[in-house]
């Protein structure tokens, strides 16, 4: 299979253009809101400073952070399930073989998303530890399994191993290719959102004195994450059409 990378980008741009009223409207609601509010309501966690150093300051960086671990992470797993309910719910509305209204498709992924979450922490998992180790490989693994999700929704049936053995399969050959692909699901709504969050940070060590400059750099470095995240997905949905079609799938 030839792999065409532009003409990939360009199916991702057409259903943007084609869908973008409804996008918005998805991605606003289940992905830029729960961005949004974990910025105005889950402070940063605390720092860690010289580590291996002082003893004394380790217990104290300790308990500060149970003590925010314990505040707040409730909002966090709430924040991150709408998160991930928002991010699903495009790839159903997209990819699920009953071609779904948006009433249908909200039904399906609360159906899925069980299982969804299992595959998101099966994905992280080797992702994660090979980030931290040297980080190519993290990049590699998460672009040949970066068909995990289109694989999951288009067949439900047949469950979270099967979908990561189908991302493996249809990925073959072409793993450099697609580990360029998932640096763009990696850093794409990072870098959107890192003018914002550098001049917030900036600002604070002013101190920031207008509360409204804060809400509003918060915005914006949200709406970049979720433009990053909606093309990602986007992106991921075009290429599983590709690969599955040259698979004959």
């Amino acid at each position: 299979m030839t792999f065409d990378v532009a003409a990939v980008f360009a199916d991702a741009w057409q259903m943007w253009k084609r869908d973008r009223e409804l996008l918005l409207a998805v991605a606003g609601l289940f992905l830029f809101l729960p961005e949004f509010a974990s910025k105005l309501l889950i402070p940063e966690a605390p720092e860690l400073v010289g580590f291996g150093r002082d003893e004394a300051a380790f217990k104290s960086w300790f308990v500060t952070y149970q003590a925010w671990l314990s505040n707040y992470s409730w909002t966090m797993i709430v924040l991150s399930l709408a998160l991930l309910f928002g991010t699903l719910l495009i790839f159903t509305l997209y990819l699920d073989t009953r071609r779904p209204n948006v009433r249908v498709g909200l039904i399906n992924s609360l159906t899925l998303l069980p299982r969804y979450i299992l595959a998101v922490l099966l994905v992280s998992l080797p992702v994660d530890i090979g980030l931290i180790l040297l980080v190519l490989p993290g990049i590699y693994v998460l672009g040949r399994l970066m068909l995990t999700t289109p694989s999951l929704v288009v067949d439900r049936s047949r469950g979270v191993l099967a979908a990561l053995g189908r991302s493996v399969k249809l990925s073959r050959g072409h793993g450099m290719i697609l580990a360029g692909f998932a640096c763009i699901t990696l850093f794409s709504g990072r870098l959107l959102a890192a003018p914002f969050d550098a001049l917030g940070k900036t600002l604070d060590g002013a101190p920031m004195a207008n509360p409204v400059v804060a809400v509003l750099l918060d915005c914006g470095s949200s709406a970049g994450l979720t433009a990053g995240a909606l093309g990602a997905i986007l992106i991921e949905i075009a290429l599983y059409r590709r690969f599955a079609a040259s698979k004959g799938i």
